[in-house]
């Protein structure tokens, strides 16, 4: 939760003949990330390429080649290839390389074909208007040109010497040989949409006859093709993939030889493995290695790679940490905090039950919408062009669940406001356009700050002493110290509505000047006096948290205008009306495009700059364990024999 998995350094001896299978099972457990081996080259060196590498290799690309030339299949049938003998036999004994190859072939000379065909149809559909014989207009001295008629083309083309034949949308312009590059550059210069006339004799409507009944028969021909590649494809791309799959495995796994040192007869394995599955890695490595295996702990003072574990629940969130920046494995992960805070942040600075209730609809829609994707969108191309420029269809997916208890909260909220798109209802209410309603929230935005400015004090304070910097831990108390003190005068400068504090003035008083006097001090001998500077830093991030009030009114305000608008057109003309309703509409939208952008920028902005930045050193390597997802095979090794021996 609050702290990345705890990783080990473990090196692992085993006999030569034992590789294979301990590649196997720990690619098949994927709880291990492979490192290059710190025993010094004079004790073990490299072990050589695998000598299958190139055959492996050469099946792999050649499978490959074949899977994505056929037609995806879904199948839930798995198969089990237990060695590599196993499954070079599998791929060699696949019969339709040629076949498949051929079809294939066939199907791209098609639609070439179909290319040029559809390419000459429409050149001929543009022409319908021409009546005479199509060979008059290309010859030895001439060449013809369909060209769009706009406004001034025929008159341009003519003053270059071109033959113009009308027609309703366009023009055949004949151009003699000796004139083709004034054509060019009048094309050029005009930006003309220019389509040469075919090479044909006869008439329009014969060609155009004799084409269509070709375009016919290569149509016919293409889906004959494709007739029988849905046919191959429904037997055999299951087992085609499978084998693609398992060879992709095999490869991975004489990748990672290179990694692995030893001797003639022994191989060293190094790497990362999460504590709590160490023993489970040796109980599996004793299994598949008959008990000839070692595994020991290797000390070392390298940060380990970080592996988040959060509840499926709040895992989401890792997107917004990863985006930032992942915490090192001897940080704290805030994945648990972002996502307790943040969807708080963002429905405070909403705070309308309209708004709300479109932004959980829009994310609903969204998350439908990635999962079951339509065949053909009624979304402008150029709208989901620019969506799809910014995030991917899954970092989409992950921001629309994001925003959802958010908005909830936003209704919630909204209904303690009386807000409805800036409208309210008749009911007991908070009235947060008021004097009251405001001073009260610009407060309590500052206790929201003051307590997320002291959690980070807080946590860095722990991490600094967790890891023995004990002198950066006194750092961050010195700071909470700071904060506290400035805190408390400030509270009781707003309390007694003056500048001018004796230090005797009252109790809190008392106590807030040695904590800011003896905070300083603590500062000054833990971070020198250069750190003082950042006294200012520390008001102005707890100040920031205000900007929750800022914006959740200045989006109120700006609701309330566009209604005020609307509503004042009532009494007036249906012009008015019309007018007023126009307003309304288009303002309440903006205000919802501001709605959902500006509190979830702020939001996460008021997390990691103000927040983060108390503890948070980010920079952390991704770990990355030796595995590869298995769609269409089976394991080659299982825990289920483990646990079956455990119950016995």
């Amino acid at each position: 939760m609050l702290v990345p998995r705890k990783m080990k350094k473990v090196r692992i001896y085993s006999v030569r003949e034992n590789e294979e299978a301990i590649l196997s099972a720990l690619h098949d457990l994927g709880i291990l990330q492979v490192e290059p081996v710190s025993l010094p080259q004079d004790l073990v060196s490299s072990v050589p390429q695998n000598e299958s590498y190139a055959k492996l290799s050469e099946l792999s690309r050649k499978v490959r080649d074949l899977e994505m030339s056929l037609y995806p299949r879904e199948t839930d049938e798995k198969m089990l290839f237990r060695d590599v003998d196993e499954l070079v036999s599998a791929a060699e004994g696949i019969k339709i390389y040629e076949k498949v190859k051929s079809l294939k072939e066939r199907e791209g000379t098609l639609l070439s074909s179909l290319k040029l065909l559809n390419e000459r149809i429409s050149a001929l559909e543009k022409m319908s208007f021409y009546g005479g014989d199509l060979g008059y207009l290309n010859g030895e001295n001439i060449s013809s040109f369909i060209i769009k008629n706009e406004e001034g083309v025929a008159d341009r083309l003519r003053s270059i010497g071109a033959i113009i034949i009308n027609g309703q949308s366009h023009v055949i312009a004949a151009v003699k040989k000796d004139l083709l590059s004034k054509f060019g550059e009048l094309a050029k210069d005009a930006k003309m949409e220019v389509v040469p006339v075919p090479v044909y004799s006869g008439s329009v409507r014969d060609n155009l006859s004799a084409e269509d009944a070709v375009r016919q028969q290569r149509l016919k021909e293409l889906d004959q093709v494709k007739a029988e590649l849905e046919d191959i494809s429904d037997k055999e791309f299951a087992n085609v993939a499978a084998i693609r799959e398992q060879l992709d495995i095999e490869m991975k796994k004489i990748d990672v030889t290179s990694k692995i040192s030893g001797t003639n007869r022994a191989i060293v394995l190094e790497g990362w493995v999460p504590a709590d599955e160490y023993k489970v890695m040796n109980e599996a490595l004793s299994h598949v290695t008959g008990g000839e295996v070692l595994t020991v702990e290797v000390k070392t003072d390298e940060i380990p790679p970080t592996s988040l574990k959060n509840y499926r629940s709040t895992k989401l969130f890792e997107f917004f940490i990863r985006f930032y920046s992942l915490p090192q494995s001897v940080d704290i992960d805030p994945t648990l905090i972002f996502a307790l805070v943040f969807p708080i942040f963002f429905g405070f600075m909403i705070g309308d039950v309209g708004y709300g209730a479109t932004i959980l609809v829009i994310s609903l829609w969204l998350i439908r919408r990635v999962d079951h994707p339509p065949k053909k969108s009624r979304i402008p191309k150029f709208l989901s062009r620019f969506v799809m420029t910014m995030m991917k269809p899954r970092s989409l997916k992950v921001l629309a669940k994001a925003m959802l208890p958010g908005a909830i909260i936003a209704i919630a909220l909204g209904v303690l406001f009386d807000d409805y798109f800036g409208f309210s209802l008749p009911y007991p209410h908070y009235a947060l356009i008021s004097t009251f309603g405001i001073e009260k929230l610009l407060l309590l935005s500052g206790y929201v700050g003051v307590a997320m400015v002291s959690a980070g004090f807080i946590f860095g304070f722990a991490i600094n002493y967790i890891h023995g910097h004990k002198k950066e831990a006194i750092g961050k108390v010195g700071w909470l110290m700071v904060a506290y003190g400035i805190v408390i005068l400030g509270l009781e400068v707003i309390r007694h509505h003056t500048s001018g504090l004796s230090p005797t003035s009252t109790p809190l008083d008392f106590l807030a000047y040695p904590l800011l006097v003896a905070g300083l001090g603590v500062v000054v001998y833990s971070e020198k006096a250069q750190a003082l500077i950042e006294v200012t830093t520390i008001i102005s991030h707890i100040l920031s948290y205000t900007r929750l009030v800022g914006i959740l009114l200045s989006s109120a305000i700006l609701a309330l205008v566009f209604d005020d608008i609307f509503l004042g057109t009532l009494h007036h003309s249906i012009v008015f009306l019309i007018f007023g309703f126009v307003i309304l509409i288009v303002g309440q939208m903006l205000n919802l495009i501001i709605a959902i952008f500006e509190p979830g920028i702020q939001g996460a902005r008021l997390l990691y700059v103000e927040f983060f930045s108390k503890f948070y050193k980010g920079n952390g390597r991704e770990f990355r364990p030796f595995s590869s997802p298995r769609n269409y095979t089976i394991k080659q090794f299982s825990l289920e024999p483990l646990a079956a021996k455990s119950k016995k």
